[in-house]
Order: C-alpha cells, then structure tokens, then sequence
C-alpha cells in the first residue's frame, strides 16, 4: 500500500533529536516506497533544506500528517482539525518550572505545549506517546518508542576499557563518569557534578566527570562549566557540538553513565550505554526506568552520597559490571530498530483504516 506521509515537527536543528529521529523515519518511508514532505515551524539553515516550512504544507485529502509533538507547536492544532488523517507522536514535554529562572522562552513554550497538548492528541486520529509513561500522561493509546540505530556508532569496543598501565578496566582509584543530553535544569547537571565530586572526596580521589550536550542557552551551559571548575577542577569537562564517531569514542573511553535527570521522556542516552557495554546509574525518573528495565541501577534516595557510593561500587565490582554488560545489551533487543519500524507502520497504517480519504 502506498501511502503519502508528510511530517510536523516544531523546530529542526543540527544537534536536535527530535529532528534526527524526523530524518531516520524519512529513509523508512523511502524503504516502504511512501512519499510525502517533511516540515518544520522553525528551521536552522544548518539543516539545508532536507524541512521546509510548515505553512507550506497543504496536504491532499488521502495524505497523512504525521507530527513529532515535544513543545507548542504554532498551526498544528488547526492542522489537525480540518484534516482527517493524522499520527501524533508525543515525545513528552518537560514541565515549563524547570526554565522559568534559566530560560523564560523555552518554558513559555512548554508550558503553551502542555496546555495545548490535549487539544492536539485528541484531535489526532491516532495519539502515542514514545513511551508508556508519556503515553498515559498524555492520552494515548499507542506506544511507538524512539528509533534506535546501533549502526549509527559503529563497534561498542571491548567489553572492558583498559586502564593505566595496560591494566582491565578503571583504575582503582578513578574511572570517568559520563553523561550524555542537552545541558538543561531538569537534567540536574548540577547534582551529578556534586556526586562526582563526593565520589572523589570519599572513594576514588581520581574519578573524572565528562559532559556532553548543547546548552539550553549560554547563561546556563556557562553556570555548569563554572559549578564543575569549582568542584571538580581538572577532573571535569564539558564538550559540545562533537561529531557522531567523536561521542562514539566518548562512550568508548568512559567506565559508567551516570544519568541524574528528574524528569525524562524516554532517555536515548541510556540505550547507547547498553551499545557500548557501559553500566548506567541514576534516577528512576519518568521513562528512565521503563528504558532501563533491569539493567540499570537505579535509585531514589536524594542522598547525593548514595549516588556516589553506587558509582563506587560498578567502577570496583568487575562482576556487577560484567553482569550489567549482559543486560544492557539484552534490553536493547526491547528496542531493535526493527520493532520500532513496526509499531510506526502499524500506526499509520492504522491511521488509514480508520479514516475515508476525505478532508473536513
């Protein structure tokens, strides 16, 4: 069956994963001989012009729109209204209290997208959620989850990452911790740098902290990198804009993913620490824990110290960490690219069976 699909999205950018996830479910169309063009409201002239505007997009009565719904994204609602055949994928929204003190626009904008989130997922003829946490937050009744692609990051490397001296795995009194997201407040870059900095005060007086991620703007991307100088000195660093086979070497050279984020949608970070045999700690927040499953160590004591004891103990336990290895990379098979592909064609597809071909 050949279908015309045309995506919506709100702002396409060079580093965004909304946008990356657009481009990826582009090629499957392709795969699947569907047509169709893929729209933005906001366009970065970094993207070309893979998106054109989405006040372009007039939709022939049998086409779908299909749109990634993750901030107030102006015109879509009317969209949807006078068009009856409609995919909305909701990618979560982040509560706009988390901005209001960092970035007044960003949370003007989502608190105008959770206002307006239930007129658009209603109005779609079939609403899911990336996960089943934003799916029942959000009034859905589908699950698709985000497309993760291994290929994308070529070979996880060795199952341990040598250390000093040539010795297996991190070294006894260090090891690098590493996360991986947009520098934003409900990430809580804030408390990972301080659990870091417990974990060199009280176990491993040489334990590294990486970061990396685009800043949510440069006011607070320049508040992290200062409360991680003053802390962590040397032992702290932050990097920005990096290519993918750059982030793939970080996986590669880091021991533990350390995720402290209180409020996550899904979290694609956790999944390329599963590709990358890396352990993960952190916080059952949101989808966190549903992503995780059981191959994470995940707690919620507040208590930064337990976080830095965990730490301490993966770096130390050559077992545990074995053990988390085998899990990660049985947990990604929950997630294979080809099971994602699924649930988006049944969706759509179930979009059509649903609808006659007629506008409103």
């Amino acid at each position: 069956m050949s279908i015309t699909v045309h995506q919506v999205i709100g702002g396409a950018g060079p580093y965004d994963a909304i946008t990356t996830q657009a481009v990826r479910y582009r090629k499957l169309f392709d795969a699947w001989g569907w047509s169709g063009q893929d729209t933005a409201v906001h366009i970065d002239p970094r993207v070309g012009d893979a998106f054109k505007p989405m006040r372009s997009l007039a939709p022939a009565p049998g086409d779908v729109v299909f749109a990634q719904y993750s901030a107030y994204t102006p015109g879509l609602s009317e969209l949807l209204r006078w068009h009856d055949r409609s995919l909305v994928l909701c990618q979560n929204i982040t509560p706009p209290e988390w901005f209001w003190a960092y970035d007044p626009l960003t949370a003007l904008q989502c608190y105008l997208g959770r206002r307006e989130a239930t007129r658009v997922m209603e109005s779609a003829t079939v609403p899911a959620g990336a996960s089943r946490y934003t799916a029942e937050e959000f009034g859905a009744d589908t699950v698709i989850p985000i497309l993760f692609e291994p290929e994308r990051y070529g070979a996880p490397g060795p199952d341990e990452r040598p250390g000093p001296g040539g010795l297996v795995g991190p070294p006894e009194r260090g090891g690098e911790v590493l996360f991986v997201g947009r520098l934003c407040p409900h990430k809580r870059h804030d408390a990972l740098i301080r659990a870091v900095a417990l974990l060199r005060a009280r176990h491993r007086p040489d334990a590294t902290l990486r970061i990396v991620g685009e800043p949510v703007n440069e006011s607070y991307g320049t508040m992290v990198q200062e409360l991680g100088d003053q802390l962590l000195g040397d032992a702290f660093s932050w990097e920005r804009g990096i290519s993918q086979d750059d982030l793939a070497d970080r996986y590669r050279r880091a021991h533990v993913l350390c995720c402290m984020s209180e409020h996550e949608g899904f979290c694609v970070p956790i999944l390329e620490a599963f590709h990358f045999g890396l352990p993960v700690v952190g916080r059952p927040s949101g989808g966190v824990a549903e992503v995780a499953g059981d191959a994470a160590i995940l707690t919620e004591d507040e208590d930064l110290g337990v976080i830095a004891g965990l730490l301490d103990v993966v770096l130390g336990d050559a077992e545990l960490r074995a053990e988390l290895r085998a899990r990660g990379r049985a947990r990604l098979q929950v997630y294979d690219e080809a099971n994602t592909a699924a649930a988006l064609k049944a969706a759509i597809e179930r979009v059509v069976a649903l609808t006659p071909a007629v506008g409103r």
